[in-house]
């Protein structure tokens, strides 16, 4: 290859190496700088309250769920045919106090009974003859209760006897024994009719008429639709505050309106799981319905020394962020008193900034800057 050939492809290679790290510079200066980092952490905006301990005005803040006062579960203890009626045993049907509720089919026990009695009247009529030689004095009196025996209806007391011998024949006689059983059939035979115990609707029936009704069997439930209580929990600092027949008013947030109710129970233990009393309040109205929930404010009373602290700003049961030196501190205080939306406390000295608002991922040390 000659020298002027040699020279040339240099002088091209040269060239072609300047080019590329023209090319390079170039394309490098195009390229955005990386932002430095300033090392400084961001810091939240908050907003603070400076707190006044002072003598606030507390109530007493309840809520709970609404049960018939009057309510019972009806069983049978007998077995038999559950007879029709000219008023259907249905759920929503309404009986007064004293209304035949439910009526099962009788006739063979009645029947069975009927000749027991029967049988005892004869006894006892064989008796009249030896009462009227041996005990006299009382022979008028056994002579006309056998003359009013009616076999068909229940049996009267029997007459009263004071002569110790005359009772002891009456004894071996057997007309105690026979007596009293006769009075535990009659019992008996009452329970195949169902009595209302009092005014109210019928709650979740499930039997039908000339259905066979088994001893022991539920039927329904029996409530009194108008009359209810409300069972709310109490704390201890706040129990000694209210006596049985305190007013309470109370509302719903279903519906409108409000409603008077009256304590009518104290629990006299605390429970162990919400450590609370257990208060029971009763209220009638024909607007409520069982299992109703209902709130209400009982009794206000006056607790001194106190800060008002907004409920969602305690932390962990007893803790609230205060602000010092642009930091946040986590500082431990007393919880006083609890209603919905606020907690009076102690322990917070006046003057304390205290953060007005939920800051997210919070934590003690946290740099923040007063807004």
């Amino acid at each position: 290859m000659s020298n002027l050939k040699i020279r040339k492809t240099s002088l091209l290679a040269v060239v072609i190496i300047i080019v590329a790290v023209i090319g390079f510079k170039f394309l490098s200066s195009l390229k955005e700088a990386p932002k430095k980092d300033s090392g400084k952490a961001k810091i939240i905006k908050v907003e603070v309250i400076s707190v006044t301990n002072q003598t606030i005005t507390a109530d007493i803040s309840i809520n709970g769920r609404l049960s018939s006062k009057h309510k019972i579960d009806i069983f049978t203890e007998v077995t038999g045919r559950l007879l029709p009626s000219n008023k259907s045993f249905k759920e929503g049907v309404k009986f007064k106090a004293g209304e035949v509720l439910l009526k099962l089919d009788d006739s063979n026990y009645r029947m069975n009974l009927n000749a027991t009695r029967s049988s005892f009247h004869s006894l006892l009529t064989q008796l009249l003859a030896e009462v009227k030689i041996e005990y006299p004095d009382n022979f008028s009196k056994w002579e006309n209760y056998i003359n009013d025996f009616n076999p068909e209806s229940n049996v009267k007391e029997l007459p009263k006897v004071t002569n110790s011998k005359e009772k002891n024949y009456l004894v071996s006689k057997n007309i105690y024994t026979q007596y009293f059983s006769i009075k535990a059939q009659e019992a008996q035979l009452d329970k195949y009719t169902i009595i209302a115990p009092f005014t109210g609707v019928v709650d979740n029936a499930n039997i039908n008429p000339n259905s066979i009704v088994r001893a022991g069997q539920k039927l329904a439930e029996f409530i009194n639709p108008d009359v209810f209580e409300l069972e709310v929990g109490v704390s201890l600092a706040e129990i000694s505050k209210i006596e049985i027949g305190d007013k309470v008013m109370l509302t719903s947030n279903d519906i409108d309106g409000k409603w008077e109710g009256k304590i009518s129970r104290i629990g006299e233990s605390l429970d162990e799981k919400t450590m609370t009393f257990k208060i029971y309040i009763e209220v009638n109205s024909n607007q409520l319905y069982e299992g109703m929930y209902l709130k209400g404010v009982m009794n206000s009373f006056e607790i001194s020394n106190v800060v008002k602290v907004p409920t969602n700003l305690i932390r962990n049961g007893g803790f609230v962020y205060t602000v010092e030196d642009s930091l946040l501190h986590l500082l431990k205080v007393d919880i006083i008193h609890e209603a919905d939306k606020y907690t009076l406390v102690r322990g917070i000295d006046d003057n304390t900034k205290l953060i007005s608002h939920n800051v997210s991922n919070a934590y003690e040390g946290m740099v923040i800057t007063i807004d």
